[in-house]
């Protein structure tokens, strides 16, 4: 899947199996996560990535509380029994706000729109119904050991359309 922006060296890393990124290349996403929050909390100018950065863990309170410790944020290892993991749930949800952004692939905006104006969903809920086809996607690829299927993706998005 073809990933554009800054954002989405964030999500590649936190997707690829294969990359599996080192401790340092993890500290440093998880730095843009930690800095746009932090200047946002402290009332700073935020540039383009920083504003859709703070929106997505605005609507996550439940993660608000680590980003009260910088280094414990930064060097936190992620367990299977953890549960979901906070920064690839972010980082999903940021690489999503990046395809609504640019319509890339095409039918995301026509998916959201279609969950939360016909099925009368709220828009974070809308927004996971869609981080689902995103994952499994991912998942897909990375079992395949391949690139995400773009054109598998566009057509599942399309299939909430019709349902």
């Amino acid at each position: 899947m073809v990933w554009v922006g800054e954002v989405s060296k964030i999500v590649e890393s936190l997707l690829t199996e294969n990359a599996s990124p080192s401790r340092e290349q993890l500290r440093a996403h998880r730095k843009v996560l930690w800095l746009a929050w932090s200047r946002a909390q402290h009332g700073l100018a935020l540039n383009a990535l920083e504003q859709r950065i703070v929106a997505v863990i605005a609507l996550h309170p439940e993660y608000h509380a680590m980003f009260r410790d910088k280094e414990a944020f930064l060097d936190r290892d992620q367990h299977p029994d953890d549960g979901l993991n906070p920064y690839l749930h972010l980082s999903l949800h940021l690489a999503l706000e990046e395809q609504l952004a640019t319509s890339q692939p095409p039918a995301i905006v026509v998916a959201l729109h279609h969950l939360m104006q016909v099925k009368g969903m709220e828009r974070h809920q809308a927004l996971h119904k869609l981080l689902e086809l995103l994952a499994e996607t991912v998942h897909q690829a990375q079992h395949n050991g391949g690139e995400p299927d773009v054109l598998a993706y566009q057509h599942r998005l399309e299939e909430i359309t019709r349902a």
